[in-house]
Parts: C-alpha cells; sequence; structure tokens
C-alpha cells in the first residue's frame, strides 16, 4: 500500500485528535457525576466524529485505490452516527429528557443503519453508482458518483436532523438569555460548518469542487475547535440548561440574572410573582425593581417591596456575582419571599416584649420574699432548708436573666436612620473595660487586631461584641484561655472572627447553637441562658451581614461574621 503526502490531512488529523480528546474527557467526567445523558451522548458523538475524520484522513493519504474504497466505506460508519447523536445531544442538553426514549433512539439510528447495510452491499447502484481515481496536482484522490439512497438516506437525513439539533439550541438560546449565548453560538460554529461545507460541495462551489479534494472532514476542525472552547472555557459539559430548567425555571424562589451594566436579562415566573409584576422587566435597570437594595452586594439582605397591587411584602434577597476567569460579568439575585416568616417574627417579638415585661415584676417579687425569708430563718433553719433557700434564689435570677435576655432579643431592629459610623476597635475596648473582672477572674488574654470603622448601630454592635466574649469566657475550659478577635476585608464589607481555645462544640450541636435557649451538652446549665448567640445572629442579620461557626472538639471555637461597609449596609424598620 502506498502513501503520499498531503498538508490537507493536517486538519483532518488535528479534528480526529481533538475529538478523541473530548470523547475522553467526557467518559471520564461520568465517573464524578453519575448517569447523565448530556455527557454520554457527547462523548459517542465526538467518538463518531474521530472515525469520520480518523477513517478520512488515512483514506487521503493512501494511494492504494482498494485501501481509498474500503476506508470510504468505513468513514460512513462515523458520519452517519453523528447526526443522530448530535439530535439526542441537543434534547439532553435542553433537559428534554422525556424523548430520550429507546423508541426514540432506536428510530433515529435506522435510517443510518439501512444506509451503511445498503453501502456495503450497494444493490442495484442505489448508493454508489461509479467510483474513479483523479489526479490533482500531483496527489491521487479517490471520488465516487453517489446514487440515489445515498442523497435520501445520507444526505437529505443528516441535513434534517442538524437542523431539528440548531433549530433546537437556537430556540433555547433565546428563551434563556444572554447567559447562554457563548454555549450556543459555539454549538452553532460546530453544526453549520460542516453542512455549509458539504452544501458547497455539491453545488461545486470553489474550492469545495466536487472532482478535488473533499474538503468537509478538514472542516471538522473548526468543530472541534468551537466544541473544545465551549466544553472548558464555557463549561458546556459542568452547566447545560438542564441546570437552569431544574435550578431556576422550576425553583419555589425568585431568580433575576443581571449583566454587567446592572441590567434585568432575565427573570423566572417566580420572580415576576414575588415583585407583583404583570409586564416584562428584561432589559431595565435592577434597581428600579429593588430600590431599596444595592444589589450588587455579594450577601443576605430583606427589602419592603409594593407591588402593583399596593401590597408590601418582604424578600430576602441573596446575591452572587458571575465571573469569567477575574471579570464580573453579571449578577444571579435569588429571590425568596419572608413576609409571613417576618410577620410571624414581629408577632414573636410583641408577645416576648409584653410577657418580659409581665414577668419581670412577679420575679423580683418573688426574689425579694426569698430574701425575707432567708433572713427571717437565719438562726433556725438547718442546712437543708438554706440550700433550697440558695437554689430557689438561683432559679429566680436565672429567670431573671433570660427574661432579660427575650426583651433583648425581642427590641432588636433598629431601622436604617439609626445606622452611623461605628469605630470597633473603641466599641471593644470598651467591651474589653466592661469585662475587665471576668477577664482577670478567669486568667484570660484577650488580644485584639486592628478593627475597622463600619456602619451600624453602635449599641447593638457593643451587645454583639460583649456576648460573644462572654461566651468565650464562660465556656472556655482552659486556665488561661486566650480569645483573638481580629478584621479581615471581604468584598464590600469587613469579616469579624472571634476566636478561642476552649474545648470546642461537638460536631452534632454545630447546627444548632444560634437557636434561642440553646445550650451545648457540656455547658453547666447555670452558666448561662442559652439565648447569647441567637442574639447576636440577629443582630449580624439586621446589619445585613451573615454569621457562622466553626469548632471541634478540643481545637477551640472560632465565631465569624460580616458586617457590610458604609452605605452597602441596610436594614428594615422594625
Amino acid at each position: 500500500m502506498g502513501w503520499q503526502h498531503t498538508i490537507y490531512a493536517y486538519p483532518i488529523l488535528f479534528a480526529t485528535a481533538v475529538s478523541l480528546g473530548l470523547g475522553a474527557y467526557a467518559i471520564r467526567s461520568r465517573r464524578g457525576h453519575g448517569h447523565n445523558p448530556v455527557l454520554l451522548v457527547f462523548g459517542t458523538m465526538n467518538v463518531a466524529v474521530a472515525i469520520w475524520t480518523g477513517f478520512s484522513a488515512i483514506k487521503l493519504l493512501s494511494t492504494t485505490p482498494e485501501v481509498k474504497f474500503q476506508l470510504y466505506r468505513l468513514l460512513y460508519v462515523g458520519s452517519e452516527l453523528i447526526a443522530p447523536l448530535l439530535l439526542l445531544f441537543a434534547l439532553a442538553y435542553t433537559d428534554r429528557t422525556g424523548w430520550l426514549r429507546r423508541r426514540v433512539v432506536v428510530g433515529l439510528f435506522v435510517v443510518p443503519i439501512a444506509f451503511l447495510l445498503l453501502l456495503f452491499t450497494n444493490p442495484y447502484d442505489l448508493v454508489i453508482v461509479e467510483t474513479r481515481i483523479i489526479e490533482i496536482d500531483g496527489l491521487i484522490v479517490w471520488r465516487a458518483e453517489n446514487g440515489p439512497a445515498y442523497v435520501v438516506l445520507s444526505y437529505v437525513y443528516v441535513l434534517t436532523l442538524a437542523l431539528l439539533a440548531l433549530g433546537i439550541i437556537a430556540h433555547e438560546a433565546v428563551r434563556l438569555g444572554r447567559s447562554y449565548l457563548p454555549q450556543a453560538a459555539l454549538l452553532a460554529i460546530a453544526i453549520v460548518t460542516p453542512m455549509t461545507a458539504s452544501f458547497l460541495t455539491s453545488a461545486g462551489v470553489p474550492p469545495f469542487n466536487h472532482d478535488g479534494v473533499n474538503l468537509v472532514p478538514a472542516t471538522a476542525a473548526v468543530s472541534s475547535i468551537a466544541l473544545g472552547i465551549a466544553t472548558f472555557r464555557y463549561q458546556l459539559l459542568d452547566l447545560p440548561p438542564i441546570a437552569y430548567s431544574t435550578v431556576v425555571e422550576r425553583s419555589p424562589d425568585g431568580v433575576l440574572v443581571l449583566d454587567s451594566a446592572e441590567r434585568i436579562v432575565h427573570a423566572n415566573e417566580t420572580a415576576y410573582s414575588l415583585l407583583g409584576l404583570s409586564g416584562s422587566i428584561v432589559g431595565r435597570p435592577a434597581d428600579t425593581e429593588l430600590s431599596a437594595l444595592d444589589v450588587t452586594t455579594p450577601s443576605s439582605r430583606t427589602v419592603e417591596v409594593s407591588s402593583d397591587s399596593g401590597r408590601t411584602e418582604y424578600l430576602n434577597v441573596r446575591s452572587q456575582p458571575l465571573r469569567r476567569h477575574d471579570d464580573v460579568v453579571g449578577w444571579v439575585l435569588v429571590l425568596r419571599d419572608v413576609t409571613e416568616r417576618r410577620r410571624r417574627e414581629r408577632e414573636l417579638e410583641a408577645f416576648t416584649g409584653a410577657i418580659s415585661h409581665d414577668l419581670r415584676a412577679p420575679l423580683r417579687t418573688t426574689e425579694d420574699y426569698l430574701r425575707l425569708l432567708d433572713e427571717s430563718l437565719e438562726e433556725t433553719a438547718d442546712e437543708d432548708c438554706e440550700e433550697l433557700i440558695a437554689v430557689a434564689r438561683r432559679n429566680n435570677r436565672r429567670m431573671q436573666e433570660m427574661i432579660s435576655g427575650l426583651l433583648q432579643y425581642s427590641r432588636i431592629g433598629p431601622s436604617a436612620a439609626a445606622f452611623d459610623s461605628v469605630d470597633c476597635d473603641r466599641v471593644v475596648s470598651e467591651v474589653h473595660e466592661a469585662l475587665r473582672f471576668e477577664i482577670e477572674e478567669r486568667n484570660a488574654t484577650v488580644v485584639v487586631g486592628d478593627l475597622p470603622t463600619v456602619s451600624g448601630a453602635e449599641h447593638l454592635l457593643r451587645r454583639l461584641f460583649q456576648n460573644l466574649l462572654e461566651n468565650a469566657l464562660t465556656h472556655s475550659d482552659s486556665g488561661s484561655p486566650e480569645i483573638r478577635v481580629t478584621a479581615s476585608r471581604r468584598g464590600d464589607g469587613w469579616r469579624f472572627r472571634v476566636r478561642d481555645d476552649g474545648g470546642g462544640i461537638e460536631p452534632e450541636e454545630l447546627d444548632r447553637v444560634f437557636d434561642l435557649f440553646t445550650q451545648g451538652s457540656g455547658t453547666d446549665p447555670e452558666s448561662g441562658t442559652g439565648m447569647g448567640l441567637a442574639i447576636c445572629r440577629k443582630i449580624v442579620e439586621q446589619h445585613g451581614g451573615t454569621i457562622d461557626i466553626d469548632s471541634e472538639p478540643g481545637e477551640g471555637t472560632e465565631i465569624a461574621f460580616t458586617i457590610p461597609d458604609g452605605e452597602r449596609a441596610r436594614t428594615l424598620e422594625s
């Protein structure tokens, strides 16, 4: 068997290598994604492309007519499978999995299999009418005159399926908006390029002459490059529209997608419902719909909105930037209706304030009676009686502390007008001085780093730091506990950390440490009310921040919270 060299083989071999790489990547990715039809079909489709282009390259490089003829038939094993696999990929990629039934899949491959059977048998010259060897600039080329079966079962069928796949992807791109346009454009290039080359070849448009070198396999290099870019730069296989359809369209939360100019480029139906809108908001600036919020702040906020019907609702808004490399190209906003939760919180706050006020006076009276009883029995009471009175007085004081905590909790809710510049360094110094007796008694060391000035309510931030330092002192089992208070810049705000070197918290208790009346399993029941961290969380949330805890038994505990800076801090009037 003879061989010849031609530069036309280079792009074809390049397409083969890229297709094999993409197929291997998809197959390997299935290990981490489980049964994923997108990955399965994408990988199989690229293997088919590799078969088509690989045999096409060998056919072009060979000079033996018999070998060229056999390779001509073998390359169609790949090329005939590409179109049905492409359509299946488009269906899986756009979450039309209902079409991926066995009957549909088998039906799509009936025509290609029938064509291949006719190709290898060629009865009545239905596929190949005539073959010939021609020489072009010293290059030996094998060409075939195609029969009616080729036109109907290959050319027309492949073109129809490719157009269907292209239409499905284009429809999805229009429906989803700009977020998926790069993926859709690259897929369109991958589909249209070989189709156009095939049409130009059939029409005899130079350089795609029918009697010249078949350049259609060479154009697969363009398709492979487009698929490679879509796969690795735009996460084609990681972020297909199936994620949008499942997570966004069917989400009970509202979702808004903003572009880099903070204009709304997409909104799901839930967002329209939550905002009380009937007309389209696509293309409008986001601040016209959420004027009470800086929508580009990457944190959680609660805002008050008024619908077209005049109804006031409360929405929790979470913002997350969309990044391409190091550039922010947009934002995703998730809206959750918290109107009912806020109503219940206000009812609870009102109830807590009322019940706290009503109980404090009787408890103070009980404390006075217990003191009088203790004094009257000072000479006659035995040890058991004195112990009972002491226990009663401790329980009574504990009840007063809990009621005082409840009252504090119910009163947390400053208005935005109450926010001012707060020097956290000064506030923590004042808290440190107020706790000096407890710090000295525990032989503790409190190390405070450089703390910033933030926008907030000073009395609440003072309570926040005091609760955190008291909590660290109370629950430390070290003979000389060390507590560190630090802060670092985080986006448009500050992240504070209060860390101790105590005994830590059991993993099963971490999820509920910020709940009301929660105390650790190893906590002395008389050492606190179980409200300190709940109050801390509410203060942080009122400032538009978040709070979390990191702790392991024996490794100490770190509580971290964020406070937005300056105009970024927003809250609602209680």
